[in-house]
Formats: structure tokens, sequence, C-alpha cells
């Protein structure tokens, strides 16, 4: 995965002196449902660590890391000013693919397609208006993708044909707003949105 952190507005603000939060765009109901039912399918079989639960698929913007509770208003704030910004566009789920070995993947994931110019242009709004508060980007380029499962623990090598699964899933959803998560490790749903980045120019 990738990045994460909370609000004020949420009920465990108060005894919480920081929340793990990141940013990123949330997969509607259809598309987390399609793409569960590719990864039972297609991954099924296979042994990892751990699997991301349908409800926290995500295309992943920023990480923030570990934020102080109280810094959190200023954080939306900015953030808002990104959200200002920019217009729907559309994306969609593409092939699959892994980072680590192929054989022995450290993560399996979906790629996104789409309107990919709109999607770096949104990232590259949020990491300005983080910079500001003291965020630093990551140095790796952005790579866009859905996190489905991580830590191949299997004894033999994860079949080539799963990396050619590249037939689409589910139709294309458009964007029109980002969220901010935070991490509530152990629990499932893991991420919980604390907030939401409507894009204001929003299409007839």
């Amino acid at each position: 995965m990738e990045r994460d952190k909370q609000s004020s507005a949420t009920p465990n603000s108060a005894v919480s002196p920081s929340q793990r939060l990141f940013t990123a765009i949330a997969l509607p109901d259809e598309q987390k449902q399609k793409l569960h039912q590719w990864v039972e399918q297609n991954l099924g079989d296979l042994s990892f660590r751990k699997w991301s639960d349908l409800r926290d698929y995500h295309v992943t913007l920023q990480f923030l890391g570990d934020v102080a509770t109280a810094d959190i208003p200023k954080l939306e704030q900015a953030l808002y000013q990104a959200a200002a910004e920019h217009a729907p566009f559309t994306l969609g789920i593409g092939e699959a693919g892994f980072f680590g070995r192929e054989l022995f993947p450290r993560v399996a994931w979906r790629g996104v397609t789409g309107q990919l110019e709109p999607l770096n242009q949104l990232y590259q709004s949020i990491l300005r208006a983080t910079e500001s508060l003291g965020f630093k980007p990551e140095e790796r380029p952005y790579r866009p993708h859905i996190t489905v499962a991580r830590s191949y623990t299997g004894q033999q090598p994860v079949p080539p044909p799963v990396w050619q699964a590249n037939d689409r899933i589910a139709k294309p959803w458009e964007v029109g707003e980002f969220v901010l998560y935070a991490t509530r490790m152990g629990q499932k749903p893991m991420y919980q949105i604390i907030q939401n980045f409507p894009f204001p120019f929003q299409k007839p």
C-alpha cells in the first residue's frame, strides 16, 4: 500500500494524540464487488499473508503518516484547496500486476486506466498543498494501483497466467472527489474515511 491518517470530527480524536492518514480515491461499491470477484476467481487458491478487505479497495494518492490530531483541521483545509483546482474525471480498473518478484510477489494489485493525466494532476496538487504543512513527497515515481494482497507465502511460484488477466473486470467510473483515510489497525475494514473532498466543477 501506501498512505494514511485521521480527523478531529471522529469519535477517537479525543483520545488519539495522532492518527495515521493517507489521501486516496475510494472505489465505488460496484467496482469493489467486481474486483473482489476477480480476486476470488484468480487468486483464491494462492497463499498471501494479508488480503485487502473489499471495503478498503482504493487508489492511494499520498501517504501522510502519523499526524497529530490537533493538526488535522489545517491538513483538511489544505486538501479542500487542492480539490478546488479539479473537475471530475474517469478511471477504470486495469491489468494485474505485482511489486517484488513475479513468482513470489510482495504485493499483488490491479492497475488503473482511464484519464490518467487528471489523476496525476490531482496527485501533484495534493503534494503541493501538503508540502507547505511539512509533509514530504515520496521519492519514487507515482504508480497508481489498487492493492489486493500482500506477502505471498506459497511454496510454489505464482502461475504466470495470473498476471496476464488484463481483461476489463468492471465498467469505468467517474471520480468526483478524493478522501482522507485513517488507518485502524486490527479492524475490518481497516481504513476509515474521515473527510471527503469533492471537486467543485461537477459535470451537469
